[in-house]
């Protein structure tokens, strides 16, 4: 009996996928693209994008720990045989050291100028080597073409996209939060709306957001119907003159105090709002 045990023991072990990760949930979305969710209670707190282009394999994403770019890794792994030559930051917020650093050195890293300039200004530096661009930047394999593009400030100093146009498949990252209201950032709340009616436009059928479920364009515009309510009801008690304590303590968005996040993120994006609207 003891030694029908230790059978099925190692049995298990070696039945186990070889890079077993619990940072994200995996979902292909089309060939040779997959969603990386992140996974309730885990470690990863933002969704990332697997993309096979058919000569090399690409990662898309943020606030990556040691940990979560090792988990994006090993499902990329998982998922492809292609080598994992690119990993694209989407965005990086200042003062967050902990993330976003520790990637491997044998991958490139690509940003956006904006965030490049974040980076450099942190206590920690990045040995990865760094591509970074101005306004967009194309990955054309032999199955597929991955633009990427800088959208400029919204919810970071500077923000990238993903798209695949031949799938029409549209990487956000934390621009979009599906069935939460999110964390609002620290870019540019004005220039975030308009950010998000551009995105409207682009003939995307399947959006991964930075946070939440994979969703399309009714779920981007209920999140920009969010974000608009949430500034139009902020800059309603700046031009009533009532002080961020006031607007603290009295605001009120009856419609969206069900999604997720609200009573944990709404104080804080507040704050933010009132200091950068009241300028």
């Amino acid at each position: 009996m003891y030694q029908g045990a230790i059978i099925l023991l190692l049995t298990l072990l070696f039945s186990l996928p070889a890079f077993a990760q619990d940072s994200y949930r995996i979902q292909q979305v089309a060939e040779g693209t997959y969603a990386a969710v992140a996974s309730p209670g885990g470690a990863a707190t933002s969704n990332a994008l697997i993309v096979d282009l058919g000569t090399q394999t690409i990662l898309c994403g943020a606030h990556f720990s040691r940990k979560t770019i090792n988990d994006l890794i090993a499902a990329a792994t998982e998922v492809s045989p292609k080598p994992i030559r690119t990993i694209a930051l989407t965005h990086h917020h200042p003062g967050s050291s902990l993330f976003d650093f520790a990637f491997p050195d044998n991958i490139n890293l690509v940003t956006t100028v904006e965030t490049r300039l974040i980076l450099r200004r942190e206590a920690r530096k990045i040995v990865t080597p760094l591509l970074f661009f101005k306004e967009g930047l194309s990955f054309e394999g032999t199955e597929r073409t991955l633009i990427l593009i800088n959208v400029g400030p919204a919810h970071s100093q500077g923000d990238m996209i993903a798209y695949l146009p031949q799938s029409k498949i549209l990487f956000t990252s934390d621009l979009l939060y599906f069935n939460s209201v999110g964390f609002l950032g620290a870019g540019s709340l004005y220039d975030w709306v308009q950010v998000l009616d551009g995105l409207d436009s682009l003939p995307a059928e399947i959006i991964i957001p930075g946070f939440g479920p994979i969703g399309n364009r009714n779920d981007l515009q209920q999140f920009e119907n969010y974000l608009k309510a949430f500034l139009t009801e902020v800059l309603r008690h700046i031009e009533e003159g009532n002080s961020l304590e006031t607007t603290l303590n009295t605001f009120s968005l009856p419609q969206y105090k069900s999604l997720p996040g609200y009573p944990d993120f709404t104080p804080g994006n507040i704050e933010r709002a009132y200091r950068q609207l009241k300028e």
